[in-house]
């Protein structure tokens, strides 16, 4: 097993993962000669790595060659080595720092090196012969074969998430292959304490600890305005295709990007360029005609191994259970890494993603009195002309400068372009006992959004009274500008639940115009800016205190021309709102550490007006967590678990009594006051030898303290937000004579949920369910292995999303299967 060390990067996590090593493995010797390393390997280049204990001068080595090497930490502790100071290949660069310890780097089929004992010439050091099989993670998890991290990177910085004084979920590499993760509704789908809601229009929107999440996005750290649109629900067209893993942030993630909100946030963290040469393909089939291929490759690009790449291209055509939808993706996505200096690195790259899809929105309708029509899972209410195109071009870039072996400085920026096309119907109106016909609703969308987004810090620790203390500085700016159409409008035509017409014919687009209910053209602009700082202070050994601050400018203008009349000019500016956070972290021994955090929560909302025509105050509250998090086995296996209590204030609620110039024609009042307490337990990593596991329970309370409606006072809050969720998913590495196999097992389960129709008052209900899913996978040899996965292996029939009686309830899938067979060279 390795750990693979990013090129320019020396995580403080992984240098205190190696310091705090306790296990004791013994050393294997052998006389067999060394194989020789690949050529990219023995690349030349130049190293400044000063005289210290061999553990840290080994740590800096293979971060700066860009090389994983497994060793055991403990049995290094007080071997020294006197660095190494010149231009040296890989190869020669291990033997150099390890002269005179009795230790050799050998050299790995997949590119790793592994350290073990020399051959036998009077060496320091008597060793056994157990092999070392330890492995140190880093922030990147692919190739680790984990469901943990050994640091993440959502909050700025390096840290592991013992560390981090706030709730971490981190979707591995691993953990996305091994569940057929591919898009970022599948992700959020299995991330322990969120629950999805599909959206009529497409998209799913997301909800973290009874409050929804918002386009609370970062890319590689750098925070946009993705998602949080009337088109796309929270979510968005995302292929994990080139993502190395996905960080998910449960809590207030005001420190992220000013108007953060009270639920957490998202940061995708991409794939860069290989310091080893390495290429996987991957074919799989399934269940619906879902196929897809997929070809991700890359290496070192010149001699020396300055210039690295990263190749992926990937594709996907299936269709779906219910009727006649069908969907295709296309990912293309290219990285360049580049060392301009031993001290520099430059990133670039660029995504361009295509979705070509027929779907089936709109979910199906139900009886007058809430009660289920008991329609097939298959049954698609939908004409057969709906059609869905959306295209999205990314372009990253990023430059990593490090000052000295204390401090560095980052600067990256995103940009991504977005258009759709969508023009769709589906099913609207309850059923009357006795009939069978419902209306249609049609819709047509135009739209376009620009984003932009800048992060720059300064991350670095510093010597005082007699502790390491780390500080970040830091500004960053998003920009979001959307240019949008839409019309809605009820076709003529009704459809039969019971027998529906696929064959519909689908209007002009001048139809929609000339009879919408609502649309027309809005443009919107959005722009954040803010500066920040985290301090990290170190009391004392086992006392670390977190304390940071943004100060935030917001504004954003929108004006809309309705189709059927009138306009909208919505104005909101928020100047100098300062978002404080502050945690403090003991460690109660080797590991455990007990944690408390608070935070502010700011959300604007001048785009909405009362009735005397003024902008409302912007959403406000604090958020507060109070837990304990473990680090076992080297940062191997990570829990946590923690209470948390949530009051947001001043949300901006209709007043249904008033008049104005809006886009629903009423005015708002800052009117709601609303309480989410809870607690969540997690565990992620390897558990025992051969077992990844990541489960997490969340138990969620949501209650309403002021409503402009009097009668929901006390009530719950978010019904769509079960009390009880649990997610689990555990691979385990079979030995012996079945050590080529492995198998995984999972189950999402939740309590019931439920929404109150705000027509007739009725109460929907989808009563608890667990959705078990399994895998099975075998290792034909060193490059060739086949998995099948199965999912709801119980066939459960279930609603994911309770709508109302007009529209919006979704079946969960059947049972169904995906084949894969993988290469890798």
């Amino acid at each position: 097993m390795s750990c693979v060390n990013t090129p320019g990067r020396l995580a403080i996590a992984m240098k205190i993962g190696l310091l705090a090593a306790t296990s004791s493995c013994a050393w294997e010797a052998s006389a067999n000669p060394v194989p020789e390393a690949p050529a990219q390997q023995r690349a030349v280049q130049a190293y400044d790595i000063g005289a210290g204990s061999l553990v840290d001068v080994l740590t800096r080595f293979s971060s700066q060659a860009g090389v994983a090497i497994s060793f055991d930490a403990a049995q290094l502790r007080g071997l020294q080595s006197r660095g190494l100071n010149g231009f040296f290949g890989v190869d020669e660069g291990f033997a150099r720092i390890l002269d005179d310890s009795g230790l050799q780097a050998e050299p790995q089929a997949n590119g790793t090196y592994r350290l073990r004992a020399a051959p036998s010439r009077g060496s320091a050091m008597e060793l056994g012969t157990t092999t070392i099989d330890g492995q140190l993670l880093t922030a990147t998890t692919e190739n680790s074969g984990s469901y943990t991290t050994g640091a993440v990177t959502i909050g700025k910085g390096e840290h592991s998430l013992r560390e981090t004084p706030q709730s971490v979920t981190v979707i591995t590499r691993k953990m996305l292959d091994d569940q057929n993760l591919n898009t970022i509704d599948q992700v959020m789908e299995k991330t322990p304490g969120i629950t999805v809601y599909d959206s009529t229009m497409g998209g799913k929107y997301f909800y973290s600890r009874g409050f929804r999440m918002s386009g609370q996005y970062q890319y590689d750290g750098v925070p946009l305005d993705m998602g949080n649109s009337y088109v796309q629900a929270d979510s968005f067209s995302s292929d994990m295709a080139y993502y190395d893993r996905v960080e998910v942030l449960r809590g207030a993630a005001g420190m992220m990007k000013g108007s953060g909100g009270t639920s957490g946030g998202v940061n995708f963290v991409r794939k860069r360029g290989q310091a080893t040469p390495q290429t996987e393909l991957s074919l799989s089939g399934g269940t619906w005609n879902n196929y897809r291929g997929q070809v991700d490759t890359g290496g070192p690009l010149n001699d020396a191994g300055t210039v690295r790449g990263r190749a992926v291209i990937a594709e996907q055509s299936r269709r779906y259970f219910y009727d006649d939808a069908q969907r295709k993706d296309q990912v293309y996505y290219g990285a360049l890494d580049v060392d301009l200096t031993s001290d520099t690195t430059l990133g670039l790259g660029v995504a361009y993603e295509d979705v070509d899809a027929s779907p089936c929105w709109g979910g199906l309708a139900r009886y007058r009195d809430g009660s289920d029509l008991k329609l097939s899972r298959s049954t698609c209410l939908d004409p057969s002309w709906n059609t869905w195109r959306s295209q999205r071009t990314t372009v990253f870039g990023d430059l990593r400068h490090s000052l000295n072996d204390d401090w560095a400085v980052k600067v990256a920026g995103v940009y991504t372009k977005n258009t759709q096309d969508i023009k769709y119907a589906f099913a609207s109106g309850s059923v009357a006992p006795g009939a069978s016909t419902t209306n249609l609703l049609g819709s047509m969308y135009d739209y376009d959004q620009v984003d932009y987004g800048l992060d720059a810090y300064l991350d670095g620790t510093f010597q005082a009274l007699g502790q390491r203390h780390e500080l970040i500085l830091g500004v960053n700016a998003s920009r979001s500008d959307k240019d949008d159409f839409y019309s809605v409008a009820l076709l003529p035509q009704k459809q039969n639940v019971f027998d529906p017409d696929r064959h519909i014919p689908e209007p002009d687009d001048s139809y929609f115009i000339e009879n919408s209910t609502r649309g027309g053209p809005v443009k919107t602009v959005t722009e954040q800016q803010g500066v920040y700082s985290t301090l990290r202070l170190k009391l004392a050994d086992p006392l670390t205190f977190v304390v940071g601050s943004r100060v935030s400018w917001y504004s954003s203008k929108s004006d809309s021309v309705f189709l059927t009349g009138g306009t909208e000019h919505a104005r909101s500016t928020e100047t100098g709102q300062v978002t404080p956070f502050a945690g403090v972290l003991l460690d109660l021994n080797e590991n455990l550490t007990a944690y408390a955090s608070y935070s502010d929560i700011f959300t604007p909302q001048g785009n909405y007006r009362s009735q005397s025509g003024s902008a409302l105050k912007p959403l406000v509250g604090e958020s507060y967590e109070l837990g304990i998090k473990g680090e076992w086995f080297q940062g191997r296996l990570n829990t946590a678990f923690n209470l948390f209590r949530t009051v947001q204030k001043d949300q901006a609620q209709t007043d249904f009594n008033s008049t104005c110039a809006s886009s629903d024609g009423y005015c708002y009042e800052n009117a709601g006051k609303v309480r989410a307490q809870g607690f969540e337990a997690e565990i992620s990593g390897e558990v025992i030898e051969r077992l990844q596991l990541l489960a997490g329970y969340t138990y969620t309370q949501t209650k309403t303290l002021e409503d402009i409606d009097t009668s929901l006072n006390g009530g719950s809050f978010n019904s769509y937000v079960p009390r009880h969720v649990l997610r689990l998913w555990g691979d385990y590495a079979l030995g012996g004579a079945f050590e080529r196999f492995n198998v995984g097992a999972g189950v999402n389960a939740q309590s019931d949920n439920f929404r109150v129709s705000p027509v007739s008052g009725e109460k929907i209900t989808q009563a608890g369910y667990a959705v078990w899913n399994g895998r099975i996978g075998y290792r034909i040899d060193d490059t060739w292995s086949v998995a099948l996965n199965g999912n709801n292996l119980f066939d459960k029939r279930y609603y994911t999303t309770i709508g109302t009686e007009g529209f919006g309830n979704y079946y969960g899938e059947p049972r169904n299967f995906t084949a894969t067979v993988k290469a890798r060279f």
